[in-house]
């Protein structure tokens, strides 16, 4: 048996490139370390390995969906949509998860007439299921909303208001001001300051959220680490409910109503508490409790405020204390 034939059945197939022979298994080691700098979000380290495996094996699609994501997450968005597209011709598996990320990628390109049909015609068709009808139906609007801020090709970029340092120098009110007089306007040029905002550890924590509220409300898609009561989370501000429009928040204040459906005063105090536990916390919630815990929760600290009697040594409990009476809103 000749040797290139035994190579071939122990290690797998044998590539060339320019009449090079490529050691065996370097093609898959590629492919495993792609995955997972992708998996543990190291996306620049991710594009240098797909781009090696790209070059020695072309045809090959396994690898273009995790390739196409750290493309799309180091903003070279063009060669995202390059490889979605590729990916979308070989009729992938996640075929709706395909063109949501093509959808988000054709958005940051500026591409909004493009985005407007391909949503209609999968709307239409029916090949959008029905639990995410929500979230195309909201990309949508997204995307119009875009197309009217910055469809203008010829519009002029818009003025800085403040640096950073200017930001810094401010004290917490007149940050919030300043945050709040963005709400509405193009904020192209302010994407890097508010994630920077967002990301900071020094800014009070209505802040970072009016910052994250800002960059989801421009469509931001990168991800940040937000850190707030020594804790960290990662989010994405496009993916995240605004503060009080989750599930969780909802079902909470839905519990305390009942609760203290014969006392329509305590389930105001009730209510304005968790609306600035909900402001000032965002993105954060109450930890691993349930809604009816925290629910609880909230008319037991109420009852004691009025009775005087010592509210309960919990995590949970201290914490909506200290949210309440310590933190400024």
């Amino acid at each position: 048996m000749k040797v290139g034939v035994i190579m071939r059945k122990k290690y797998g197939r044998l590539l060339k490139k320019e009449n090079i022979i490529v050691f065996p298994g370097t093609y898959e080691k590629l492919i495993r370390e792609g995955f997972l700098f992708v998996e543990n979000g190291a996306y620049e380290q991710a594009v240098r390995v797909f781009d090696q495996a790209i070059d020695l094996g072309p045809e090959s699609v396994e690898f273009y969906a995790p390739y196409a994501l750290a493309l799309y997450e180091t903003k070279d968005y063009q060669r995202a949509k390059e490889m979605t597209i590729r990916l979308l011709h070989s009729g992938p598996e996640d075929y709706i998860g395909t063109m949501e990320l093509y959808l988000t990628i054709l958005i940051q390109l500026e591409e909004y007439d493009d985005v407007d049909m391909n949503i209609d015609i999968l709307l239409e068709e029916g090949f959008v299921p029905e639990e995410l009808i929500n979230k195309f139906t909201y990309l949508r609007e997204l995307n119009n909303r875009m197309s009217t801020r910055y469809g203008k090709e010829d519009a002029p970029a818009p003025e800085v208001p403040f640096t950073l340092d200017d930001f810094i120098d401010m004290d917490p009110f007149s940050q919030q001001q300043m945050l709040a007089s963005l709400n509405g306007t193009d904020l192209r040029m302010m994407t890097s300051i508010l994630e920077d905002i967002a990301e900071g550890v020094n800014f009070s924590p209505l802040v970072i959220t009016f910052a994250l509220s800002l960059l989801a409300q421009s469509g931001h898609a990168k991800e940040l680490t937000v850190r707030k009561f020594d804790m960290e989370k990662k989010v994405i501000p496009i993916d995240m409910p605004l503060p009080g429009e989750d599930a969780l928040s909802k079902k909470v204040l839905s519990i305390i109503e009942e609760l203290l459906e014969q006392d329509p005063t305590r389930f105001e105090l009730a209510k304005g508490m968790v609306e600035k536990f909900e402001i000032t916390a965002f993105p954060f919630k109450w930890g691993n409790y349930t809604a009816e815990e925290v629910a609880n929760a909230y008319v037991l600290y109420i009852d004691t405020l009025f009775s005087g009697e010592a509210f309960p040594i919990t995590p949970l409990h201290e914490f909506i204390k200290y949210m309440d009476s310590e933190v400024d809103f």
